[in-house]
């Protein structure tokens, strides 16, 4: 069968590569540029591009100190807070292999996640349920790494692990889903052809830090190619996120479809002059929702997709 549209194909993944350092690679261009802003009503908490990659690859460096080697798994056991992409990265920069978990699982849950996957170590927030572990890296200790000298990227072949994912279980038991680090490359035609995302937007993501959808559509795609990430702080009631897309200037608002049902049902008319469209996942989209968003915002929603 002859293709009707044929572009060619794309792009082959840099060798060697480095997932974080592709995610911040424009931290260099753009130091001063913010990153991300973590909104708390009348306030910000701003990181800069520059400041992002100091902690990150401060992290990198510590988590090398504390003697874990390039290949090893590391669980994620943080809270709802921009320490959880900071520890992400920092350990994929350093070559290891972060795996996110729901704040959700209870302590059994987590002693057989550990079992599976047999880490080197924990990060963890005293406030997220966890097992018993030796190699518990509190989160505190985490925060002091920030400020450490910057760790060397580790580069290496592009198909080897960078990241774990669980799947979320609703079609049987939990899955550990293995991502290599080109995954972030390949969804650079995502980014461009689905998302339409571009250096100069504003994205909002409703969700958590500790989902996988937030951290890929929400903070990984916008980095990747210089654009900010807006997030709304713990605790936000969904009726406040019409103000925020109004007074952030947020181009671009990405949710699960949940949270658009009920936003709308909260705010049926909306006034965010600089919203280009909508982005949604983890979930069907109904129609009656892509049309209720369409009168209220006179913008479209498209398909993303987590990590």
């Amino acid at each position: 069968m002859t293709s009707v549209f044929d572009q060619g194909p794309p792009p082959p993944c840099p060798n060697p590569f480095n997932m974080a350092a592709h995610v911040l690679t424009h931290a260099a261009r753009l130091p001063d540029k913010r990153a991300l802003s973590v909104l708390h009503g009348g306030h910000s908490e701003d990181w800069r591009f520059d400041r992002l990659e100091r902690a990150v690859r401060g992290v990198g460096t510590g988590l090398h100190n504390v003697g874990l080697c390039p290949g090893q798994i590391v669980l994620m056991r943080l809270g709802n807070s921009v320490d959880f992409p900071i520890a992400y990265l920092g350990a994929i920069a350093a070559g290891l292999v972060p795996v996110p978990s729901s704040t959700q699982l209870t302590a059994p849950e987590v002693a057989r996640m550990i079992g599976d996957l047999n880490p080197a170590a924990v990060l963890h927030d005293p406030d997220v349920p966890c097992a018993d572990f030796p190699g518990i890296i509190p989160v505190g200790d985490l925060r002091d790494m920030y400020d450490l000298p910057p760790c060397d990227w580790h580069m290496g072949d592009p198909d080897r692990m960078g990241y774990i994912v669980y799947t979320s279980g609703t079609s049987g038991q939990p899955r550990a889903v293995a991502h290599a680090h080109r995954a972030i490359w390949a969804r650079r035609m995502m980014i461009s052809d689905w998302y339409d995302l571009r250096a100069d937007d504003r994205l909002l993501h409703a969700g958590a830090f500790n989902w996988a959808y937030t951290l890929g559509t929400g903070l990984m795609d916008p980095w990747a190619i210089g654009a900010t990430a807006l997030i709304p702080a713990p605790g936000t009631d969904i009726a406040d996120l019409p103000a925020l897309l109004q007074s952030r200037g947020a181009s671009i608002f990405a949710a699960a479809p949940g949270v658009y049902r009920k936003l709308l049902q909260a705010t049926p008319h909306m006034h965010a002059p600089a919203l280009r469209h909508g982005l949604s996942a983890g979930e069907k989209l109904s129609q009656p929702i892509r049309d209720l968003w369409h009168k209220a915002t006179g913008t479209a929603i498209y398909e993303a997709y987590g990590l």
